[in-house]
């Protein structure tokens, strides 16, 4: 099963389970609100069902939301309403093909580790985005996480029960990033069975 017909069936289900780290998601919440300035134009890559679009997207001046999964896409425009910031729009859209159009930012919360063309994409990113240009991004790193989760997920892909995983760790990830061009300028660590890492990068 593709990722794209995965993410379709999965989202119904998606969307109604409730966030596994409250207090992580919460914190990486406010530390990108830290960062987004009123004048940027903001992309974000595999937003899902756009539950995190809806909570920025008022804070800067464009907010593009795509996902690979129309029905992901769907639920998130199910969403808005009369108070929904008139900046945002939701777009179907593989992470590997941006969105036309000049961004400041490019968000992928959840995403990287996810990608089997993961450097491709990278290298878009960096290839789209300006000089000072901003690549903000939380990756789960299975990798350094507990030893049985590469063969749990190797069984639940036999059964279709999970997508394609990137078994990536912290220091292979910075690498990467920095190969691609980035200047890796603030790291925030969040522990758990699957340790997360959010990362602020800019392009140089």
């Amino acid at each position: 099963m593709n990722s794209t017909k995965f993410w379709d069936k999965a989202a119904a289900k998606y969307a109604k389970s409730p966030i596994s780290d409250m207090s992580g998601y919460l914190e990486t919440l406010e530390r990108i609100r830290t960062v987004l300035k009123p004048h940027h134009r903001v992309l974000e890559i595999g937003c899902g069902t756009g539950s995190t679009a809806l909570e920025l997207a008022e804070g800067v001046d464009q907010y593009t939301a795509t996902d690979v999964s129309s029905k992901m896409i769907a639920i998130a425009k199910s969403k808005q309403s009369a108070d929904t910031p008139k900046n945002l729009r939701f777009e179907t859209q593989e992470a590997g093909k941006l969105a036309n159009g000049s961004h400041d930012v490019v968000l992928a919360l959840n995403l990287l580790h996810l990608l089997p063309n993961l450097e491709d994409v990278l290298t878009q990113i960096h290839d789209e985005l300006p000089v000072g240009g901003l690549f903000i991004s939380k990756t789960t790193l299975l990798t350094d996480g507990a030893c049985y989760l590469r063969p749990m997920i190797s069984v639940m892909r036999l059964f279709g029960k999970a997508p394609y995983v990137r078994m990536l760790g912290n220091a292979e990830l910075k690498d990467m990033l920095k190969s691609t061009g980035f200047d890796v300028k603030e790291t925030l660590s969040q522990s758990g069975i699957a340790p997360r890492l959010f990362i602020v990068c800019q392009k140089t």
